[in-house]
């Protein structure tokens, strides 16, 4: 009986002019939302690839240079755009894609491609996985409304029940037509991303099928959330009008307030930074970090020169094998990594408050839920970014380390006056990012999984409750 409520739903929404229409709709958004969303991370690449060789034709041919003067010349770490950035861009438009990797100093990235854009493109953001988180909800919405309300209103309702129809029967019937279309809908999206991904020269996520396989798994559990609250509502309803205000009341709420009340309660109890307010505290607190005040400069001083001269055995520094000006950049190097860290930890768990916070509000907002376990599985959450960020300061640290012990073996009594030349640039190593695996992230996933859960067993059991009672208040009337 199941599938002949659900073949029946479905022979109904293809004759239903609105259904068709609405779900026209939803797929030109999501078709227009893919091809912009292919079209920028493209660019994103293009632009990427070119200055990557740039910088690298540039730091080979920078010439006679001391290697301390190079490592402040410096290089560049480019952030990949990968495949699933078109499924879901997440954060990948608001935080910088370029790190500049210069000696003494940690630099935040740079390069947002939100600062370029124009006020229209701002507001008119738009990505498949938006289309999917509100427009989804809203189609579950006009296929179900009158699921249950408008078969009471036209009398069927009725004779169904007196035809011997379970409650369990009836309900899933209609769930299964409805998820069968926004399943349909989820896949189809999905598809037209790696489709495009695949027509074009754009790095794939590692363990890109599981991440895959999952986001399609997200979203179909998403759209079940609504179809089972859309039951639930129309057989708490005695019009199907009814039933579509309350509805359409529900989807703002989850769909649009949930989420924009969240963030701005975040900022509001915990507010970020902006990025120059950080750049100039970290310019300030790291500020010629290793001497600090004048007694400190001293003694810190004094500590290296001892130990170093006791490890060589010598009384002097000019009796060093090395070259003691190479090694006193090094350790000042070491000494403010450490300040470093402590700033970075700091901003980073700033992000993570305003992110627990926001979560807190995925009890009036599956969509927040929803929204942090895709972008994780797209690789363009906090994490991913905070992963990148890091990978390219261990690579400045080991790239200044490498610079200053060109000097320190090689200077010799000559310190600043040592100079490499384009046969020593050449050898130098590229960044190359690793993006972490799925093994990685899953930790991330569960808090936010859980809610999903939690929202998908709530959904399932109102519309259980309701249309058992409204199928058998039916027969009793």
């Amino acid at each position: 009986m199941t599938w002949v409520i659900a073949r029946t739903e479905l022979l109904q929404y293809w004759r239903d002019g609105r259904v068709l229409t609405v779900l026209a709709i939803v797929l030109l958004l999501s078709a227009a939302a893919t091809v912009t969303g292919w079209n920028a991370v493209s660019t994103m690449e293009r632009e990427r690839a070119a200055a990557v060789g740039m910088d690298r034709e540039i730091w080979n041919n920078q010439g006679d240079k001391n290697p301390h003067t190079a490592a402040h010349f410096s290089r560049y770490a480019f952030q990949p755009t990968f495949d699933l950035a078109i499924f879901d861009p997440g954060l990948t438009n608001h935080v910088g894609n370029a790190i500049w990797l210069e000696a003494h100093y940690r630099d935040p990235a740079a390069l947002r491609p939100v600062e370029d854009a124009v006020e229209i493109q701002r507001i008119a953001e738009m990505s498949p996985v938006w289309v999917l988180q509100v427009f989804a909800p809203l189609l579950a919405i006009v296929l179900l409304f009158g699921a249950v309300a408008g078969e009471r209103e036209s009398g069927t309702l009725r004779q169904l029940m007196a035809s011997g129809l379970r409650p369990a029967a009836f309900l899933m019937g209609k769930a299964a037509s409805a998820l069968v279309l926004l399943a349909a809908l989820v896949l189809v999206v999905m598809a037209g991303s790696l489709i495009l991904v695949r027509s074009d020269a754009i790095s794939p996520l590692p363990d890109a099928f599981f991440r895959s396989s999952g986001l399609v798994a997200l979203y179909i559990a998403y759209v079940a959330i609504f179809v089972f609250l859309a039951l639930g509502v129309s057989a708490l309803s005695s019009r199907s009008r009814t039933a579509l205000l309350a509805l359409a009341g529900l989807w703002i709420v989850t769909t649009v307030l949930g989420p924009r009340l969240g963030a701005d309660v975040a900022g509001a109890i915990s507010p970020a930074p902006s990025a120059p307010e950080f750049a100039s505290r970290v310019e300030k607190e790291s500020s010629d970090p290793f001497w600090g005040s004048a007694d400190e400069a001293v003694a810190r001083r004094q500590k290296v020169m001892d130990d170093l001269l006791a490890e060589y055995g010598v009384e002097t520094t000019a009796e060093l094998p090395i070259n003691y000006d190479g090694y006193l950049l090094q350790a000042s190097e070491e000494y403010a990594n450490d300040v470093f860290d402590s700033l970075y930890d700091e901003l980073w768990g700033g992000h993570e408050r305003q992110r627990d916070i926001t979560r807190v509000f995925a009890a009036i907002s599956p969509r927040i839920a929803v929204q942090n376990i895709s972008m994780a599985l797209a690789g363009t959450d906090l994490f991913a970014y905070r992963h990148f960020a890091d990978s390219a300061e261990q690579f400045r640290r080991r790239f200044v380390l490498l610079l200053n012990e060109e000097m320190i073996v090689h200077g010799g009594a000559d310190g600043y006056a040592y100079v490499s030349g384009n046969d020593f640039w050449e050898q130098n190593p590229d960044f190359e990012y690793v993006p972490p695996g799925i093994r990685e992230i899953v930790p991330n996933l569960r808090a936010d999984a859980g809610i999903v859960l939690a929202w998908l067993g709530l959904a399932f059991s109102v519309a259980a409750v309701a249309v058992r009672r409204g199928l058998v208040g039916e027969t009793a009337a």
